[in-house]
C-alpha cells in the first residue's frame, strides 16, 4: 500500500501560547514559519504532501491580531476565529477550541488519512482514540514538557516542538531581524 500524503494540520494557538511561556518562559513566542519548516522536514520527510493547515485562534477586541493573522495566512494556514469572553463564576478563560476541532477531524474525516495536532491538551485524548479506530493516522506535535501523558500514548507518533520553533521577541527586535519571522 502506498504512504499516503494527505495531512489535516490542526493547530491549537491558545495550547501553543500557553505551552511555550510555560516551558522557556513569558518572554518566548511561537515562531509559526520554524513550527511549519519543521513539521515538513521532520514530521512529513521528504514527503509531497497534500497539507490542510488550519490555525485556531482565540482573539480579543482589547489586542489587535491582524498583523499576526495575516503572517499566518502568508504561510497558508487557513484561519479559524473565535472571540475571547470571560465568565467571573468561572475561572480562566470563557472559550476555547476544543470542541471545534473536534468537530472539523470529524467532518473532514474523508478528506485526510493522517491528522497532525499541533496541541499537547490532555482533552484531544476523547480526539485521537476513535480517530485512530477509524483508521486514521494521528500525529502529535507538543512541547514535551506540557504534553499530556494521555495523549501521547493516544498518537501513533509525536514529536517534540524544540527551541528552533521559539524565540524571544526582545532579543530578534534587538539584532534587527524583526521583519524576517512570523510571530505570535
Amino acid at each position: 500500500m502506498a504512504k499516503s500524503n494527505n495531512y489535516f494540520m490542526v493547530v491549537d494557538v491558545q495550547n501553543l501560547w500557553y505551552s511555550c511561556r510555560h516551558v522557556y518562559g513569558p518572554d518566548f513566542r511561537v515562531d509559526f514559519k520554524g513550527l511549519l519548516d519543521f513539521t515538513l522536514d521532520h514530521v512529513l520527510q521528504g514527503v509531497d504532501p497534500v497539507l490542510n493547515a488550519t490555525a485556531y485562534l482565540v482573539v480579543s477586541s482589547n489586542h489587535d491580531q491582524t498583523n499576526f493573522i495575516n503572517a499566518l495566512r502568508q504561510l497558508e494556514f487557513n484561519i479559524k476565529k473565535r472571540s475571547f469572553y470571560y465568565n467571573k463564576s468561572k475561572p480562566g478563560p470563557g472559550v476555547s477550541w476544543n470542541v471545534g476541532i473536534t468537530a472539523d477531524a470529524f467532518v473532514q474525516a474523508d478528506s485526510y488519512d493522517k491528522i497532525i495536532l499541533v496541541s499537547g491538551d490532555g482533552d484531544f485524548t476523547y480526539l485521537a482514540e476513535p480517530l485512530r479506530e477509524l483508521g486514521k493516522e494521528v500525529i502529535i506535535l507538543a512541547f514535551e514538557d506540557s504534553l499530556s501523558k494521555q495523549l501521547s500514548t493516544a498518537a501513533n507518533e509525536v514529536f517534540y516542538i524544540g527551541r528552533d520553533s521559539v524565540y524571544s521577541p526582545k532579543q530578534r527586535f534587538s539584532t534587527g531581524q524583526r521583519d524576517q519571522f512570523v510571530t505570535d
